[in-house]
C-alpha cells in the first residue's frame, strides 16, 4: 500500500513540476513580446534620429548612444528568456536525451547572477562534440547548480570554468577555479554533500571533476 502512495505522489510531484514549467514557458513568450515592440520602437527612433540634422538636435550623439544601451540590454533580455523558456521545458519529460554543452551553456546563464554575487566569472568551454546523456533534466540541472553553489561556498573572486568533454571514454564534466588554493580544494572535494553528489551524476554517466588551475 505504501508503494501506491509513493507512486501516486511522485507522479502529483511530477504534474505539478510540468505545470509549473508549461506557465513558466508561456510567460517567457511574453515577455520576448514586450521586448520585440520595445526592439522596434528603439529601431524606430533610430530611424528618425538619422533623417536629423545633427545641428537641428544638439544631443543626438547622447541619445544614440543611450539607445545603443537599450538594444545592448534588450539583446541580453532575449537571451535570458531564450534560455528561461528551455529551463520551463525541463519537467516536460521524466527523462529524455540531453546534451550537456547546450545544458551547461543555458546554466551558465541563468546562475552567472548567484556567481557576480561573489565577484566570481562564470564562463564555459563546451566541447566540440555533442555529450548525449539520458536523464531526468530537473535532476541533472540540479546536481551542476549543487556542484556550482558548493565551489562558490569557498570561493570569491577570479573565474570558475564549466567545461564537458569526454575523458577515458566517458562523459566528464570538470569545474576549474583559477584562483583556488590546496585548502579550499581539499574543503570542497572531500565535503560530503560534494562526494554524494559525484555519486549521483555518476548514476546518470557523467564524472564530475573538482580541478585546480594549472598556473
Amino acid at each position: 500500500m505504501k508503494d501506491g502512495k509513493n507512486t501516486v505522489k511522485i507522479n502529483n510531484n511530477f504534474k505539478e513540476m510540468a505545470f509549473f514549467g508549461k506557465i513558466t514557458a508561456s510567460m517567457t513568450h511574453e515577455i520576448k513580446n514586450v521586448l520585440a515592440i520595445i526592439q522596434e520602437s528603439s529601431g524606430l527612433l533610430e530611424d528618425i534620429l538619422d533623417m536629423t540634422e545633427s545641428n537641428d538636435f544638439k544631443h543626438k550623439d547622447r541619445f544614440i548612444s543611450t539607445l545603443g544601451r537599450i538594444q545592448a540590454q534588450i539583446q541580453r533580455g532575449i537571451g535570458i528568456t531564450s534560455n528561461l523558456n528551455g529551463f520551463a521545458h525541463s519537467p516536460d519529460n521524466e527523462s529524455s536525451q540531453i546534451d550537456l554543452n547546450e545544458l551547461i551553456q543555458q546554466l551558465n546563464t541563468l546562475t552567472s547572477r548567484f556567481a557576480r554575487l561573489k565577484k566570481v566569472e562564470l564562463s564555459t568551454q563546451g566541447s566540440d562534440t555533442p555529450l548525449i546523456v539520458q536523464a531526468n533534466s530537473v535532476q541533472l540541472q540540479m546536481h551542476i547548480f549543487t556542484a556550482i553553489e558548493i565551489i562558490l561556498q569557498h570561493i570569491e573572486n577570479g573565474t570558475l570554468i564549466l567545461h564537458p568533454s569526454i575523458q577515458d571514454k566517458q562523459i566528464t564534466l570538470c569545474l576549474t577555479y583559477d584562483l583556488m588554493t590546496e585548502n579550499q580544494f581539499n574543503l570542497i572535494s572531500t565535503s560530503a554533500v560534494w562526494i554524494d553528489l559525484q555519486k549521483e551524476l555518476s548514476h546518470m554517466g557523467i564524472h564530475i571533476i573538482l580541478k585546480k588551475s594549472e598556473h
